[in-house]
């Protein structure tokens, strides 16, 4: 098995090495590219879709043994991007491959599932499920609890993220969900419907822009202020957490840990008035 993961891993490296002679596009060439490819100019649709290839060999290699081989997973997945590119829309801001993450992956998704095979998770997945699955039931029996604080007793007690754990969750609720009928004397799945059940390309291109740019303001700080600020606000998936709480994780008193918050606030709104793209989210 481990063998076969560092061939596999060869094999990402090797498609990603060949796409790295086209090199990604600044905001603007994007804008201008984009452009003229919905005017009908092909050398600059082509531009557009050979820069963000490689975000289509990292999507693909997220479905690897889901009953497609690898090189067939980059081909539905080029097929997302190109109807991305269709459905983009320049005037509303998006960057583009943040809008055509949705289309990458639902372009895949529905792939794996017209093959007709269960989708399976890989072995190493499937046996870190079912350990989130088995502290998620302790932890329920011991009493009521969020699902932040389940979230987070579960990333603990695994020595996993928070985030890991929400997103192997609902990795494992999207696969059961995704192949099954709407009814039994139906043959429609739930991925008919997904436009109707999930995130819109538009909601995903705002999400993720929004995960961007507060990052970018995070790398700004210090390791310190940044870490009081996800665990405060819940960002990057992390639940939200009290002064105490933060204190007791970063061996700091309360007061030290509201001195670097109040800090670390001002430092997020200067950032945002010098940077348009995150003055939405901050609050002045």
């Amino acid at each position: 098995m481990k063998k076969s993961s560092v061939c596999y891993d060869d094999v990402v490296k090797m498609h990603l090495n060949e796409v790295k002679k086209y090199p990604l596009l600044t905001p603007e060439q994007e804008t201008e590219a984009a452009e003229k490819a919905l005017n009908g100019d092909k050398k600059a649709r082509d531009l557009i879709l050979t820069s963000n290839m490689r975000f289509v060999i990292k999507v693909a290699a997220q479905y690897r043994n889901r009953g497609l081989d690898f090189e067939d997973l980059i081909s539905e997945g080029y097929l997302g991007l190109m109807k991305a590119l269709e459905h983009f829309d320049v005037a509303k801001g998006y960057h583009f491959i943040s809008y055509a993450v949705w289309w990458i992956r639902q372009s895949i998704l529905k792939a794996i599932l017209d093959t007709g095979r269960t989708i399976r998770l890989p072995v190493n997945k499937e046996q870190e499920l079912r350990q989130i699955k088995k502290a998620k039931n302790e932890i329920n029996a011991l009493g009521n609890k969020s699902e932040a604080e389940e979230l987070d007793e579960v990333a603990s007690m695994l020595g996993m993220t928070q985030y890991h754990v929400r997103e192997m969750l609902e990795i494992s609720r999207d696969m059961k969900r995704l192949d099954k009928t709407l009814a039994e004397d139906s043959e429609t799945t739930l991925l008919d419907t997904i436009e109707s059940e999930f995130m819109t390309p538009e909601d995903s291109a705002i999400d993720q822009a929004m995960k961007d740019d507060i990052n970018a303001a995070l790398d700004t700080m210090d390791r310190k202020s940044a870490a009081v600020l996800v665990m405060r606000y819940g960002l990057n998936g992390y639940g939200e957490r009290t002064l105490k709480e933060v204190g007791e994780k970063m061996n700091l008193s309360r007061e030290r840990v509201r001195q670097i918050e109040k800090k670390a606030v001002e430092t997020l709104r200067d950032y945002a008035a010098k940077n348009k793209s995150l003055h939405d989210y901050v609050v002045a």
